[in-house]
């Protein structure tokens, strides 16, 4: 457990580019594989249960069509004979009727009869029944029991005296008990009848015409439109008692499932209801008798299954993708990698044989690696150039350090700083030799003090005025010195020994031997580039020939030429900050030289 946490924090927190861009590629292209694949199976399952449903209603239409056709010719049979003269007379309320008009009634009526026989599948008999008692089926009575009471039976009664809307009406279901045994194929079977009124001249009911439908024809017209093997097609009347199902067991009973109210809202329609725990597909059509539905009832198991295959096509074709997908992403993350890779050893290669940071140029495969390449290349040369210019800045500081040390510890500076000691002492001016040996320990102090490389103004400040005032009494103080320095400038950062050599070259170069009154200004102040610090003289200056001379000498110096301490100041400046920072230098002949230093304002 331990190690494969391990593995999932290796794989999330340490991979690789390449690593990263295959599992990135590989997330997004398989969520979106996996989201395609299952809405196509989805839509797809939809679009065939939509199609299914579509299909059992135009079954059921036309099954409902057949239906109507077969009730409608029923209706047209009982009209011509509830019409009929011959069947209104011999019901007529006269009775007994005679025997010559009996047989004659009875010649016409069968001549209605042979053709109802002969062209009506659905019908099996047909009763024609008077409230005086006369009674003729199909066959002239041969099958029936001829002391059977007709009128007595409910079904009759309701023929002869049901007030229901339009004269073609349903009795429901009832036994065939009036047959004779010999006739198995009706004796007491169940029947479907529909009836019609017989009116007399005076319009009274005389009686009525009965149609006994073929419960096995009307379940076999079903079936033949029933959906697969587990799909039913039923009758029920306005009670929602089933009146024909392929299982007789089941005539008789009334139909509930939840949404059964719809069914009489709508005259024809489908919804989903559970049966018997099993979600089924319900659809209903109207037929010709007011108050009867016919129903259809589907397995949404059926339905879906016929979905099976085409998932099963959609989920193989979705496993390909996936497999192609992991390939393809594997290939172009190689693809990516390598020229990455490639950079990835160069980079590995840098200081190995002998500590070079140079790199070669390479050429890679895609541009943007091809400018993180030559960027870097740019960075490393950029290093060296520091590297070198630090070098250079170290030992620039290191021989400006020894060279105010040597000039400090110089025999004749020392002789000539002790002389001077040895004057104000004898002199008897305490002050001024206990400044003169603060001053000088001080300068050593500084000097000696390797560690900083960069002090604050306020310290540099404070080493040019010490070494100014041991110069100063040399001369017998005919130096003025004016120095300015903002307050606000005083804890600013300044490379150390910065500005020293640039007072003692205006002494040594401006002054040297004169013994006339001279000065010294030294100003600071902040502009737009950084820092601007100004040492003026009004020593001997230089003519401008001179002065070109010496600005190469500071480029290019000259150790014979001397000014090494310009050069030293100059190009530690230029190490550290870069060119745009400098000296520049300012003379007149005979009236002064002006030097200055630009810095970057660093806090």
């Amino acid at each position: 457990m331990k190690r494969m946490f391990q593995m999932i924090r290796y794989l999330m927190l340490e991979r690789t580019i390449s690593q990263t861009i295959l599992l990135s590629y590989l997330l997004v292209n398989l969520l979106l594989l996996l989201l395609l694949g299952l809405l196509s199976i989805q839509d797809s399952t939809k679009i065939l249960t939509e199609e299914i449903i579509a299909s059992s209603n135009k079954v059921m239409e036309q099954a409902a069509s057949g239906l109507s056709f077969n009730l409608e010719e029923t209706r047209r049979s009982l009209v011509l004979l509830a019409g009929n003269y011959a069947a209104i007379s011999i019901m007529g309320e006269k009775s007994p009727v005679q025997m010559s008009n009996i047989l004659q009634y009875e010649r016409s009526l069968k001549e209605i009869t042979a053709g109802i026989h002969t062209y009506q599948s659905l019908i099996s008999d047909v009763l024609i029944l008077g409230k005086n008692g006369y009674v003729l089926n199909l066959d002239g009575r041969n099958s029936l029991n001829w002391e059977y009471a007709f009128e007595e039976q409910p079904w009759v009664q309701e023929a002869f005296n049901t007030r229901q809307k339009g004269n073609f009406f349903s009795l429901g279901i009832h036994l065939q008990d009036y047959y004779l045994p010999h006739d198995i194929s009706r004796y007491e079977q169940p029947t479907l009848s529909v009836a019609m009124q017989v009116r007399g001249f005076g319009g009274k009911v005389v009686g009525a015409v009965i149609a006994n439908l073929d419960l096995n024809k009307i379940n076999g017209m079903f079936e033949r439109s029933a959906y697969q093997s587990s799909g039913n097609i039923f009758l029920v009347d306005e009670n929602r008692r089933i009146i024909v199902h392929q299982d007789r067991r089941k005539i008789g009973e009334t139909l509930y499932f939840e949404g059964m109210n719809q069914i009489d809202r709508e005259a024809a329609g489908n919804f989903t209801a559970k049966i018997n725990d099993d979600e089924h597909l319900i659809i209903y059509q109207p037929t010709l008798i007011s108050g009867w539905k016919m129903l259809s009832t589907v397995p949404m198991t059926e339905i879906t299954n016929q979905s099976a295959p085409i998932k099963s096509n959609l989920a193989r074709i979705l496993y390909l993708c996936i497999v192609l997908n992991i390939l393809i992403s594997a290939f172009i993350t190689y693809r990516i990698s390598r020229p990455v890779n490639k950079l990835l050893r160069t980079l590995d290669r840098i200081g190995e044989d002998d500590g070079s940071l140079y790199v070669y140029a390479q050429h890679y495969r895609y541009r943007e690696l091809n400018y993180i390449g030559n960027k870097f290349r740019e960075l490393m040369i950029r290093i060296n150039q520091l590297i070198e210019q630090n070098y250079l800045s170290q030992i620039s500081l290191k021989e400006e350090e020894l060279k105010a040390l040597q000039s400090q510890i110089n025999p004749h500076f020392l002789f000539n700083t002790l002389q001077l000691l040895q004057t104000e002492i004898v002199c008897g001016n305490m002050a001024s030799s206990n400044h003169i040996v603060v001053s000088l320990s001080n300068l050593f102090r500084y000097s000696m003090r390797q560690a900083e490389e960069v002090v604050e103004l306020r310290k540099e400040i404070e080493h040019v005025k010490d070494y100014l005032y041991i110069m100063n009494k040399k001369y017998n103080d005919r130096i003025s010195i004016s120095m300015h320095i903002p307050q606000d400038l005083q804890s600013v950062q300044v490379p150390k020994l910065i500005l020293q050599p640039i007072v003692e070259n205006s002494i040594r170069h401006g002054f040297g031997d004169d013994r006339r009154e001279g000065s010294i200004q030294l100003y600071a102040a902040r502009v737009r580039r950084g820092l601007l610090f100004m040492v003026r003289d009004n020593g001997k200056g230089m003519d401008q020939e001179s002065l070109r001379m010496l600005r190469k000498h500071i480029e290019k110096p000259n150790r014979k030429t001397g000014n090494i301490g310009l050069y030293n100041v100059s190009q530690r400046i230029k190490l550290k900050y870069g060119n745009e920072y400098g000296i520049i230098l300012r003379s007149s002949e005979g009236a002064y030289m002006t030097v200055y230093l630009i810095l970057p304002a660093v806090p």
